[in-house]
């Protein structure tokens, strides 16, 4: 398994970009530790653990959910290469054992391409910074630990899905909140309690805790598959009705590759994990803000502008499950080039995805009493929206999930999508302080932002025309 998953990620990304990924991770770790004295004194020591040991959770949860709700389009994607988990289709091996032993795979995995880069460079971070190494191994491994229970939360949530959306919706909601009274009035984990405390009963709780939840996840799994019925009338007479409902995008793409691919959205069901992917960062996104706005001693208000500019950066996750509902390789016996592709795809997700990030932010935005900001709030996400998904389908193509992983495509994105963000989240947190300035600034910013999202569109059909989809 360990040697599939290399094969499959130097197969999508360079294997120079692949292996340099943990490089540029461990780069990662040796500034944190450069900067920890600093985000202490900013953040407090007890604030600023916690934070980093839900960063782990939080990632955790989402390599698990990358790892197992990912197989359905792996399948479509790769179906004639037969991966090992789909064993059990054909070989004497039950799906309970494959799937336990893909578990256990993902934390090898996830361990030795980002876990221990992180904590070499932060080794390195610690000879400059003068940090105790006994105490950054310790730290270390309650952070490991952190992710291991993130991962096996995912894993939980996989099985209950197996069995239905609405069990593993009932499912997440009970385990966060028994999560919740177990642990509320102690540190967010329980390897962090042990790492604060010295307490043996935390660390042996913190190991429990994602074993009980994998021995629950495997349990849960069977071989009984039920094939769901094939839904094939109607969808000739919907190609045409599609084909007249996006003629107004005959300028900037082709309207028939639009209506097949809003076909195969509905017919492969995507739009359902499309919609919880998106829901669940943002869902995350507001945990933290209440847990700042707890937890630290200096009052941060995350404004709805704020998450505007969250909102539209996370439209790259939508955006992502579009060039995962199946595989690209038949537009190769059609004159269709890769670049009609993802301008067609780019023109499905910006009409089909607006109402999910639009009710979200107008929620946040009453939740907040801040409908004053929301229509302020709307235009800097739909800016942020536009450029980062315009930069990402221009940088990436066909192959959003699997390019990121090559370090040089990844750390040109991190340079493109940050700073702006950055800027603007600034700006946001400023609006109290001067409106005219804030709002001035933010305007100029969703000016220039705008002007390179059509650059980055225009620039589709250059960077992609020769491309195959091979």
């Amino acid at each position: 398994m360990l040697q599939e998953e290399i094969r499959l990620n130097t197969s999508f990304a360079s294997g120079r970009g692949f292996y340099s990924f943990p490089i540029l991770v461990a780069i990662s770790g040796f500034l944190a530790l450069i900067f920890t004295e600093q985000m202490m004194a900013d953040m407090g020591y007890f604030q600023y653990l916690e934070i980093l040991h839900i960063g782990l959770m939080f990632y955790g949860i989402f390599a698990g959910s990358l790892a197992f709700f990912g197989n359905d389009f792996l399948e479509r994607i790769f179906g004639y290469l037969g991966l090992i988990i789909g064993l059990p289709n054909t070989q004497p091996i039950t799906q309970r054992k494959i799937t336990f032993l893909y578990f256990i795979k993902e934390f090898i995995f996830y361990s030795f391409f980002t876990l221990v880069p992180a904590f070499i460079g932060g080794i390195i971070g610690a000879y400059y910074a003068d940090i105790n190494l006994l105490n950054l191994t310790k730290f270390s491994l309650s952070l490991s630990i952190t992710f291991l229970s993130g991962l096996s939360f995912a894993y939980l949530i996989s099985s209950l899905y197996r069995i239905s959306w609405k069990t593993s919706i009932i499912g997440a909601g009970t385990t966060t909140i028994i999560y919740i009274i177990i642990f509320n009035n102690l540190s967010v984990t329980a390897s962090l309690e042990w790492y604060l405390s010295n307490n043996l009963n935390f660390i042996a709780i913190a190991i429990l805790i994602p074993i009980i939840l994998a021995i629950v996840a495997t349990l849960l799994i069977t071989d009984y598959h039920e094939q769901a019925p094939v839904q094939m009338i109607g969808y000739q007479n919907r190609f045409y009705e599609y084909i007249q409902k996006f003629a107004w995008a005959r300028n900037i793409s082709n309207p028939a590759i639009i209506s097949k691919e809003r076909i195969d959205l509905q017919r492969s069901k995507t739009g359902i994990k499309m919609f919880f992917s998106f829901a669940f960062p943002l869902g995350i996104l507001t945990f933290m803000n209440w847990f700042i706005d707890k937890g630290l001693p200096v009052q941060v208000d995350f404004n709805t502008i704020f998450y505007g500019v969250m909102v539209g950066f996370f439209g790259t996750m939508i955006y992502s499950w579009l060039n995962t509902i199946d595989n690209p390789h038949f537009y190769s016996t059609l004159p269709i080039s890769v670049a009609d592709v993802v301008r067609a795809r780019l023109v499905l997700f910006f009409t089909i995805t607006w109402w999910i990030p639009l009710l979200f932010l107008t929620l946040i935005s009453y939740m907040s009493s801040e409908i004053n900001l929301l229509p302020i709030g709307i235009i800097v996400m739909i800016t942020v929206g536009m450029y980062i998904v315009n930069y990402t389908a221009w940088s990436t193509g066909l192959r959003t999930n699997s390019a990121l992983f090559d370090s040089i495509v990844f750390l040109k994105f991190f340079i493109v999508s940050v700073p702006p963000m950055i800027a603007m989240t600034i700006l946001s947190l400023a609006i109290k302080y001067s409106i005219s300035i804030v709002l001035i600034s933010l305007s100029s910013i969703c000016a220039i932002l705008a002007l390179l999202s059509i650059f980055f569109y225009n620039r589709i059909e250059a960077k992609w025309i020769n491309e195959s989809f091979d």
